[in-house]
């Protein structure tokens, strides 16, 4: 048990410094999913790097601690990292939504992926590649997120009317499907009617796919009906 302390006493300067990097690393890509409001934002992603870092740490101890020919040749620290790699599959998935036949939450999920595997690198004493893979991953995420809306708003320009009850939950349900299509707020009109109704007019240009998805989620939303176009100019 002393001989075991000692040794961790030893080691515990380098892997607290793995530890270090892997909360940076968690950091800078939580920040990202959580500026973007996603499931898995700050936490989930830190506890991540942490948690794939901690367990090739532990992989190593194991390894180090295991004496003996056929107890060194039962010690593998590859069966750990592959069980990691199994397990955050589950998680991923867990981030992605099935409704309708569209498909959301891919990229969120992709970035746990990558996120257990910045962990890991760090964990088997790759630092410097396990940060510089961080910020390769953190530019595909903010500067290929604009190219990619770029190109699925080169399509015509459409509005869409939908007639809103007076109900304040309701509404802000309409405002954050909205919001999660980056339809601007300048492109989103509300309109009182007599009867305490409201119509939200939105303009929005986007591919088929993504206005396929927008609709199907408000679609969900109980309580409000989509006019026509001559309909909700008449009102």
């Amino acid at each position: 048990m002393l001989d075991n302390w000692d040794l961790l006493s030893t080691l515990a300067p380098g892997y607290a410094v793995k530890i270090l990097v892997a909360v940076g690393c968690g950091l800078l890509l939580g920040i990202e999913r959580e500026r973007k409001e996603k499931p898995a934002g700050l936490r989930t992603i830190v506890l991540i790097t942490v948690g794939a870092t901690l367990y090739m740490i532990i992989s190593d101890l194991i390894a180090l601690t295991t004496s003996g020919p056929d107890a060194i040749t039962r010690v593998d620290p590859s069966r750990i990292a592959s069980q990691v790699v199994t397990g955050i599959g589950f998680l991923g998935a867990g981030t992605i939504i099935q409704a309708r036949g569209s498909v959301q939450g891919l990229t969120t999920a992709a970035t746990i992926w990558v996120a257990a595997g910045i962990g890991l690198g760090i964990g088997v004493g790759f630092p410097v590649l396990a940060t510089a893979t961080t910020l390769l991953v953190l530019l595909v995420l903010v500067v290929l997120g604009p190219v990619r809306t770029w190109f699925s708003r080169r399509g015509t320009p459409e509005t869409i009317s939908i007639l809103v009850p007076p109900d304040g939950l309701v509404r802000r349900r309409v405002h954050l499907v909205l919001d999660t299509f980056e339809i601007p707020k300048s492109a989103v009109r509300t309109e009182p009617t007599d009867a305490g109704h409201a119509i939200i007019h939105a303009t929005y240009q986007m591919g088929p796919s993504s206005a396929l998805r927008m609709l199907e989620a408000l679609q969900k939303i109980d309580g409000i009906r989509g006019l026509p176009a001559e309909e909700a100019s008449a009102k």
